[in-house]
């Protein structure tokens, strides 16, 4: 299994305003730049320890510029994102993505151990397409997935700016494995 469809928040539109409205974006390719809560969110999504922020920031972050920008979403910029979050508790620590228009997040996987994050589609702009694995994964703006992100990924923006939400998973142990 490479992705599980999770449900469908309506939710999106007012989440989209707020990501548009929003300046104070964190450029992947300045990694050396990014708050200690940001390198935390995106260090740990699936299940890592912080350990792993040096390779992170030496192989999966351009040194070139790039459009392809990060946030951790304050109630005070995003408060619909926290308005979700209280009423679904499982979905925490999240971190929002903005992908320029006509761009691509590389393949690229998070490492051989199973495990997972939650990805909640705030716009899906024409000719997008999201890829895990072999699966073209069917985003309609408000849709959450759990992606199984040990299996190689990538996106191709469209037409316009893209925003997604990432959410903490985790990852298997003997004690928690399903599949």
């Amino acid at each position: 299994m490479v992705i599980e469809y999770c449900g469908h928040t309506y939710l999106h539109e007012k989440i989209y305003e707020e990501c548009k409205k929003y300046t104070k974006w964190s450029a992947s390719h300045e990694a050396s730049k990014f708050s200690d809560e940001l390198k935390f969110r995106l260090t740990t999504l699936s299940g890592a320890s912080m350990d792993r922020w040096e390779y992170l920031e030496k192989t999966r972050y351009p040194s070139k510029p790039s459009e392809y920008w990060w946030t951790v979403p304050q109630e005070e910029d995003f408060p619909t994102i926290h308005k979700f979050m209280k009423v679904f508790p499982e979905y925490a620590n999240p971190v929002v993505s903005k992908l320029g228009i006509n761009c691509e997040v590389p393949p690229h996987d998070h490492g051989p151990q199973h495990q997972w994050l939650f990805n909640m589609s705030i716009n899906e702009p024409e000719g997008s397409k999201t890829v895990i694995g072999d699966t073209v994964i069917p985003y309609k703006p408000g849709d959450i997935y759990k992606l199984y992100v040990h299996n190689n990924h990538y996106v191709l923006n469209g037409n316009e700016i893209r925003y997604h939400v990432l959410f903490r998973g985790g990852r298997y142990t003997e004690s928690n494995r399903s599949h």
